[in-house]
């Protein structure tokens, strides 16, 4: 790592750096335990009840905190100047003492193992890059093709390691540039809900983030310079959609029908690797009349950004996150504002979200040793599993209808103040805008001004139910019209139809879409019986809802599919088909699980629900727990075909 610059630069710099993550550089660069004495112990992680943005500074007096920084200042000098030896990084114990120290709590071994791969101290890769190279250097790679479907953050992720491994592949994508969501999605304010130095591969983090949650072009343009970074662009092809495929029992292929433009093509492959999201294919509401409407209208995600809102009467159908995101901004500019909700979200303070990130910190974050690497595992800690506990269903608590347990009930008390707070005098809306379902029944959305902007004299909140849609506005049940110039559908997407509208058949002839109906389910989220060499990426029961990053989510699950290609290339199989026993047992467990948890709540109607009420988007499991569900792959779990042994052999 380059240090550029003098003493003078490094003090700067250190003025706007978290001193627990300082103090862990410095005993990891000098190997000395006198940084980790009481006197330099943080003070625990804190964070406001119901505030996704804790206090880990570590609160330290200023004699303490010049201490710190006189240390870094001698000792990142010292290895600038080649005056001191670049130390190796540290294993998974050091880390392991490193961090229950700065977090001032303890960090399990488990927990550990998987931040020791998310900082990139060791390379997941390693559990299954040697045998890859071994078998491609035998030409086991050579007839074998993967088709990856999508090129938004998943594919690219997947298309990075079979790139780097030598495995022939070809990623379809039906859009003219790579980004999924954040190639689509151009609404006002559109950006991440996690922190960005978190939202990004570990294996190519950004140092340079402008923001703490940075915004839509920010975002895309890091998914588009990865197209490069990876040398992956020539492998994908734009404008291209995926009709059909099919597995063909005689050969143990797959054949996929595709379409670019007028041409229509099919194409063989050994492997198929959906990678389309469960965000991507908008949903139009059922509301009658929709087509009436005299005016502009669009769906939040396909923007309109040749419609000026300036002076205008402007509808919003829907108050999930994107409306959230996209209501300040435009309330701001239209005449008048009318905000359609169905059901009122939790609504989290937000000290970050407009925050620039400081200089000091950039430079920490591309020179300082071993600085990035903390500040993610940091980042991990306080944004992921540490609120695990509030979402876990107390059976013995008396408020179960409203809340999970104490903790869960102690945020929704905070979370109603700040909605009273933000109202201010419009306290008639408070009603309207308090949940009856527990925190973290939905995927609490970051706040960017969400309830000031509801108390504008410009805005109204209704919540009436709606009859139809008119060619003048919106008609109510009671006969009143809400006359508007222009109307978007902040609705959400087909969230449960996985891979619609493509048509995916199985062996047994059968298309996924017959087999799932709306109970969609996989094994780890993953491989799907009848299914051989097909594998979901974010697919059933791996979103996240109580924080995290879903590319933690995703990275976990292409490590898991490597490893299938690996024992596939490594044993020549010519096919790995998950047992039909295994799936039904994992995902058993998933909804037992699920129906403990605050978006499993019978309270809860969302997305992550099918008809039945059981979760089929969700996740059941914590961060590292879901870390450890996917990190090994058991062959005993799959049917395992040779090469030849097929319906024509």
């Amino acid at each position: 790592m380059n240090i550029p610059g003098n003493n003078t630069d490094l003090r700067n710099a250190l003025e706007d750096v978290n001193l627990p993550n300082l103090l862990a550089v410095v005993a990891c660069i000098t190997g000395d335990d006198y940084w980790l004495q009481d006197k330099f112990a943080p003070a625990p992680i804190e964070a406001p009840d119901g505030s996704m943005f804790p206090d880990d500074s570590g609160r330290y007096s200023d004699e303490i905190a010049a201490e710190i920084k006189a240390a870094a200042v001698q000792v990142i000098s010292e290895l600038r100047d080649g005056r001191r030896p670049m130390p190796p990084a540290p294993d998974q114990a050091r880390l392991q003492q490193l961090m229950s120290f700065t977090v001032a709590e303890p960090v399990d071994d488990g927990y550990a193992a998987m931040l020791m791969e998310e900082t990139r101290f060791r390379d997941r890769d390693d559990q299954w890059k040697a045998q890859l190279q071994q078998a491609v250097a035998a030409g086991r790679a050579e007839d074998f093709l993967v088709v990856i479907i999508g090129a938004g953050m998943s594919g690219l992720g997947t298309a990075a390691k079979l790139q780097a491994a030598g495995i022939p592949y070809v990623v379809l994508e039906k859009n003219d540039a790579v980004g999924g969501t954040w190639y689509e999605n151009t609404y006002p304010d559109c950006g991440v809900d996690t922190p960005n130095h978190y939202y990004s591969y570990s294996f190519n983090r950004n140092p340079n983030w402008s923001g703490y949650f940075s915004k839509r072009d920010e975002l895309f343009a890091y998914f588009d310079n990865c197209a490069d970074e990876f040398d992956v662009r020539g492998n994908i092809r734009f404008n291209t959609e995926v009709r059909r495929a099919a597995y063909d029992n005689k050969t143990n292929k797959w054949t996929v029908d595709i379409q670019t433009g007028d041409d229509a093509e099919q194409i063989s492959a050994n492997v198929v690797i959906s990678a389309v999201g469960q965000l991507n294919r908008p949903s139009m509401p059922d509301i009658p009349g929709l087509q009436d409407f005299a005016g502009e209208s669009w769906h939040s995600a396909r923007w309109r950004g040749d419609v000026d809102l300036s002076g205008k009467r402007v509808a919003v159908i829907g108050t999930g996150c994107s409306c959230v995101q996209l209501l300040p901004k435009t309330a701001a500019v239209a005449d008048r504002a009318l905000v359609f909700q169905r059901t009122p979200h939790w609504v989290s303070p937000a000290r970050d979200y407009y925050r620039p990130v400081e200089q000091g910190q950039l430079w920490a974050l591309n020179h300082i040793p071993f600085y990035a690497e903390f500040h993610r595992a940091r980042m991990i800690w306080s944004f992921g599993d540490r609120v695990w506990p509030a979402v876990v269903a107390d059976p013995d608590w008396q408020q179960s209808g409203l809340s999970m347990n104490e903790t869960n009930h102690g945020m929704r008390e905070a979370l109603t103040e700040f909605i009273k707070e933000g109202l201010g005098e419009k306290t008639h809306y408070v009603e309207k805008c308090v949940p009856d379902f527990p925190v973290w029944g939905k995927r609490l959305i970051v706040d960017n001004g969400w309830y000031p902007t509801l108390a504008r004299d410009n805005v109204d909140l209704i919540t009436d139910p709606i009859k139809r849609i008119v060619a003048a506005g919106i008609e109510m049940q009671d006969g009143t019209v809400h006359e508007v110039d222009v109307l978007i559908l902040a609705t959400g997407f087909h969230t449960n139809q996985f891979l619609w509208p493509m048509d995916i058949i199985g062996k047994n002839g059968q298309t996924l879409e017959a087999i799932w109906g709306d109970a969609a389910n996989a094994y780890k989220g993953v491989s799907v019986p009848d299914f051989p060499n097909m594998y979901c990426l974010y697919g059933p029961n791996t979103n996240i809802v109580h924080g995290g990053s879903i590319i933690y989510q995703v990275e976990c699950q292409i490590h898991y599919v490597m490893q299938c290609i690996t024992a596939m290339l490594e044993k020549r199989l010519d096919a790995l088909e998950v047992r039909a026993e295994a799936n039904k047992t994992y995902n058993e467990e998933v909804q037992a699980i699920s129906r403990t948890l605050a978006w499993g709540h019978p309270n809860v109607e969302s997305w992550y629900k099918n008809s039945a009420g059981q979760v089929v988007n969700n996740s059941p499991f914590s961060l590292q727990k879901y870390w450890q569900v996917t990190h090994e792959l058991d062959l005993a779990d799959y049917h395992l075909q040779q090469a030849g042994d097929n319906e024509a052999a």
